[in-house]
């Protein structure tokens, strides 16, 4: 069989296993409080399948609302749009809450390749919102965030 070929097959299997969203039961609700009396209601996204998919698919989201990525451990965080079909803003967190990079209006990807955006400093989380949250509501990079969630252990 020629590579090709298999290659197809491989991403035919691939896309026809992934889910088109998580299933309520995958995904647990969490609560951002910012220091300004702001509040978000979160899904969480702590294991590796729910942050590949992250809010791929989706064609709305809350005012309100966000995806909350949280990691095991701080790292340079990256991020990209491909398949997400909401402009959106994203801001890293320290394992303290602290707010330590910001993204701004990141549009989707309509074609590959996807650029890749990264946080510039280590990061724990990752919140995803709606584009125009972090001007809308003057979010400051140090600020610091509560985290009210639950998340899986590994």
């Amino acid at each position: 069989m020629n590579i090709r070929f298999i290659r197809i097959i491989h991403s035919l299997v691939f896309l026809l296993n992934a889910p088109a969203s998580y299933p309520d039961n995958l995904l647990k609700p969490g609560v951002i409080s910012f220091t300004n009396d702001l509040t978000l209601h979160v899904e969480i996204a702590d294991t590796q399948e729910l942050r590949e998919f992250g809010l791929m698919q989706r064609t709305t989201l809350e005012n309100n609302a966000g995806m909350l990525f949280v990691y095991p451990d701080e790292d340079v965080r990256g991020v990209w749009m491909k398949n997400t079909l909401l402009a959106l803003d994203v801001l890293f967190l320290s394992e303290t809450g602290k707010i330590v990079s910001m993204l701004q209006n990141l549009q989707p990807c309509k074609q590959s390749p996807c650029s890749i955006y990264s946080s510039h400093q280590k990061a724990q989380f990752m919140l995803e919102v709606n584009a125009g949250f972090i001007a809308r509501h003057t979010i400051k990079l140090g600020q610091d965030v509560m985290l009210d969630y639950q998340h899986t252990m590994p």
